[in-house]
């Protein structure tokens, strides 16, 4: 994964210095819907406790980009935070006690890399990215236990299209749908084990200045 991302970002440097390169700069307003689902192995009994969660969220993102003639697209986006909502659920043990489990967590940094593929059907193109986030865990845990915050990296997927905005000055559209899938999650807090996948799918609307 690190090569990758070192590699679409030696891509992004090469497109930029291009004598024929444009730049653009912009703002996107994306609607995520994200998908978490994992397990919590107790250190006691070695219970297993599955659960999932889906979160659907409106994000801000901001652009850089620079494209060809041919539409061809290296570009870095960011978003500062993205919430994931939160899940409680309460236990009683075997004495008749009664404990809380509140999960919450949220995408801190989510920085993406990423290419606009033209695919040769009008103004089309392919989406491929990779996304670094850093998962913060917010857990409120009957048990003690606390779980630490680890760096993820995503592969994304999407489809768009993009266009010049009639009379707009330099003003340019662009619209797509992705699909994120994250490395898994893996820690362990006070003997507990946690395993959590992540999924995001994302609707995203954008406009662009280019110069």
């Amino acid at each position: 994964m690190k090569k990758i991302v070192s590699l679409v970002s030696s891509l992004l440097f090469l497109s930029i210095v291009s004598v024929k390169a444009e730049m653009g700069i912009g703002i996107s307003g994306a609607l995520h819907m994200i998908d978490g689902s994992g397990s919590e192995t107790t250190r006691t009994s070695g219970q297993v406790n599955n659960g999932s969660h889906d979160e659907v969220a409106e994000v801000p993102e901001i652009f850089i980009e620079t494209f060809d003639d041919s539409g061809l697209t290296f570009g870095i986006s960011y978003i500062p935070t993205r919430d994931m909502g939160s899940k409680s659920r309460s236990d009683t043990n075997s004495e008749g006690d009664t404990g809380t489990y509140k999960a919450k967590a949220e995408l801190d940094n989510v920085i993406k890399f990423y290419s606009d593929i033209p695919t040769g059907y009008g103004s089309t193109y392919v989406h491929l990215g990779i996304q670094h986030v850093t998962l913060s865990t917010l857990e409120s845990l009957n048990s003690g236990a606390e779980y630490p915050n680890r760096d993820l990296l995503g592969a994304t997927v999407g489809f768009g299209t993009k266009g010049d905005i009639p009379y707009g000055n330099n003003l340019y559209y662009k619209g797509e749908f992705t699909y994120t899938n994250f490395e898994s999650y893996e820690a362990t807090g006070a003997g507990n084990k946690v395993v959590a996948d992540l999924e995001d799918y994302a609707i995203r609307a954008s406009i662009g200045y280019k110069f």
